[in-house]
């Protein structure tokens, strides 16, 4: 079926150092088996299949890591600190956490599923440095059909406290008369920083904003939010490298300085790539469909694609043009994450995130007892 031609449970043979694996065209080739001594694991949702699936990086071969229990999954996200995966579930309207775990080079589930937020209908996730869950959505028994973006503490997780997310920004607190929280979708964090993107009226309201993280210590008159980009209407997914934010259109991928002293509004301006060529009927260019991006901690980006049904990766070091590579096959894709390991246990594949937002914070605080 569909799924087995996706997600294979095949070991490689341990005796054996050279290995088929399923190249990015999609046809078996032979290289040496060079994920051994690769740490990083690109982690997928599959909603029509129900399942999450991973590959080992650089291998292209998708392998089930969430089966059966979840009903159509769509955002997901990696806590890399304490090694978790947070997988949004709206049917269910929950969002769901496991535990991850490496044996013997497989990426597997212990201890299985437990409820992060229940009540919730999420359409993005993020996790910070502490393990603190972000979420873009709504609550289930709301009256409004706006999006706001909530916060579920770590310490709420460690006790298994599903219920009562913190809401963090809405329309009513976000700028008036144009509310920078409109129709939030794309979410990313930074020990500093909380970055949205804006699925709709982007030009007005704002394509990508960045607003300062509400449980660090700051008080209302230090607390800011600015758009870093008003350039395209719709965004639907977003990653912070550190120094970049890059994020997704249907015009193409885009990307812009963390620090961007005023918002880019022309459209032209941080266009990484328009996206893959689509051949329509009568070979007429269709428009491609991204749904989510994610940054693999070192020199990568990965994004889904709906139309394609595919999975791609661009260098992550700069906004300049590039072209895309097609990394896998990845029929009925629309989540994506990545999560590093060492040796002897889980570690941060974002270690580069947290290590540019100390540095910023230090310099912010040098700036400020200099003043």
């Amino acid at each position: 079926g569909e799924a087995g031609a996706i997600l294979r449970r095949a070991k490689p043979d341990p005796h054996n150092k050279v290995q088929a694996v399923i190249s990015p065209g999609g046809s078996p080739e032979v290289e040496p088996d060079i994920a051994q001594s690769s740490t990083k694991y690109l982690l997928a949702s599959f909603p029509s299949l129900k399942q999450v699936a991973y590959c080992h990086l650089p291998d292209n071969v998708w392998r089930p890591l969430v089966l059966g229990e979840v009903k159509a999954p769509t955002a997901v996200a990696v806590d890399t600190q304490s090694a978790k995966l947070f997988v949004a579930d709206p049917p269910s309207n929950v969002i769901w956490w496991y535990k991850l775990h490496i044996r013997e080079g497989f990426l597997e589930t212990v201890g299985g599923r437990h409820a992060a937020v229940e009540g919730v209908d999420a359409r993005a996730l993020t996790v910070n440095s502490v393990g603190d869950l972000y979420f873009a959505g709504r609550l289930a028994k709301a009256t409004s059909n706006y999006s706001s973006i909530y916060r579920q503490d770590a310490s709420k997780l460690v006790r298994g406290n599903s219920l009562h997310p913190t809401e963090v920004y809405n329309r009513s607190t976000s700028g008036s008369p144009n509310p920078m929280v409109w129709d939030p979708a794309g979410l990313a964090v930074d020990s500093l920083f909380l970055y949205w993107g804006n699925q709709g009226s982007g030009q007005k309201h704002g394509s990508v904003v960045k607003g300062s993280r509400m449980n660090i210590g700051l008080t209302s008159g230090e607390r800011k939010m600015k758009k870093l980009s008003a350039s395209v209407e719709e965004v639907r997914g977003i990653a912070v490298t550190g120094t970049h934010l890059f994020y997704l259109s249907p015009g193409g991928v885009y990307g812009v300085l963390t620090s961007a002293a005023s918002p880019i509004t022309d459209p032209s301006i941080g266009l990484v790539s328009r996206g893959p060529p689509i051949a329509g009927p009568g070979g007429k260019p269709e428009a491609w469909n991204p749904t989510s991006i994610a940054w693999d901690g070192d020199n990568s980006l990965y994004f889904t694609d709906a139309a394609t049904q595919s999975l791609y990766t661009l260098p992550a070091r700069n906004v300049q043009a590039h072209n895309l590579t097609k990394y896998a096959d990845a029929p009925g894709v629309h989540g994506v994450a990545v999560i590093g390991f060492t040796r002897s246990g889980a570690s941060s594949a974002h270690a580069a995130v947290r290590l540019a937002a100390a540095t910023a914070a230090a310099c912010l605080a040098l700036a400020a007892a200099s003043a």
